[in-house]
């Protein structure tokens, strides 16, 4: 992926170059069940950020699962990749089972406690999301595992602990979108909105124009009163959408952003028709809290059948 033109052109460079060790190893072992369940976790990754639809991702992942899974029954790794595959089907039952086997199966994988933590939070079970969270970074310094940290804070909202967790990230990476993203998401939730805008642009910029940061941008200069400036990101999404695949949940957030109900839910409608990767937080969003004693809304959540909350 090396076309400008196409959104989070940054970021999807570095998931298909990943992927693309990931084919190299399988093509000179089929039988390399870590390569197989990490060329999995990598479509599913392709999925959460907005990249592909959830038609094209995860057959491609169920089917590489499948195959690790018979030449390693105890790669943690499939497993972890399993229990994302179960979620993004809204099969609930057998989300949380997977992800603890993958922690049993290595204890030292930050990858599975950052995933396990994940699923705490949208669960709002804040208190194990944490510790959980916590662990992976010790584990790993990859600084996505601190942004995992990060959405714990976001959710629990307690956006002050968010912005000094990402500014700690920015400061000594500070080129790294995901964490302008996210800071963004802070100033937002502080009703510092200027500065939001501010971060939100970097993100921008930093990603490649990444259509989950562009529906952070766009619900800012939205919430802040600027409808001019939430229609140009709007418009930018829009004709992405006619070229590529735009996740609906992030054009929904735009509009959340300038209070046009009609369109969030018709984009809301669409994302759970496509199953999109964000509606497993849509109970506990702060962006479509007012949203919450809508009918709509109601509908939505019933049909996707969520686990209890905390």
């Amino acid at each position: 992926m090396q076309n400008s033109d196409y959104p989070g052109y940054i970021i999807r460079n570095q998931f298909d170059a990943e992927i693309n060790k990931c084919q190299a190893a399988i093509t000179e072992n089929p039988n390399d069940a870590e390569a197989l369940a990490n060329l999995a976790h990598m479509y599913i990754v392709l999925w959460c950020y907005g990249f592909i639809p959830h038609a094209e991702a995860i057959p491609i992942a169920k089917d590489a699962v499948e195959k690790a899974l018979e030449i390693d029954a105890n790669n943690s790794t499939a497993h972890v990749s399993q229990a994302l595959i179960n979620e993004s089907l809204w099969d609930w039952e057998n989300v949380e089972n997977e992800l603890k086997l993958g922690l049993e199966l290595a204890p030292d994988s930050a990858l599975a406690h950052n995933w396990y933590a994940n699923y705490l939070y949208a669960t709002s079970r804040f208190d194990e999301a944490y510790a959980t969270a916590e662990k992976a970074i010790e584990l790993s310094p990859d600084p996505g595992y601190k942004i995992g940290l990060g959405a714990v804070s976001y959710f629990a909202q307690d956006f002050e602990r968010l912005k000094k967790e990402m500014l700690a990230v920015i400061e000594v990476h500070p080129e790294y979108a995901p964490a302008y993203d996210w800071l963004g998401m802070a100033y937002i939730q502080l009703k510092d909105f200027d500065n939001s805008i501010d971060v939100y642009e970097k993100a921008a910029t930093f990603s490649g124009r990444l259509g989950e940061i562009l529906g952070g941008l766009g619900h800012a200069y939205g919430i802040a009163g600027n409808e001019a400036e939430a229609r140009r990101v709007l418009n930018e999404m829009l004709s992405f959408d006619e070229k590529t695949y735009m996740p609906p949940v992030q054009i929904a957030f735009v509009y959340a952003g300038l209070n046009d109900d009609e369109n969030t839910f018709r984009m809301l409608e669409r994302a759970y028709s496509e199953k999109s990767w964000e509606l497993i937080f849509a109970r506990t969003e702060p962006w479509l809290e007012h949203l919450q004693d809508d009918v709509r809304m109601k509908n939505i959540l019933s049909k996707m059948k969520f686990p209890p909350l905390g």
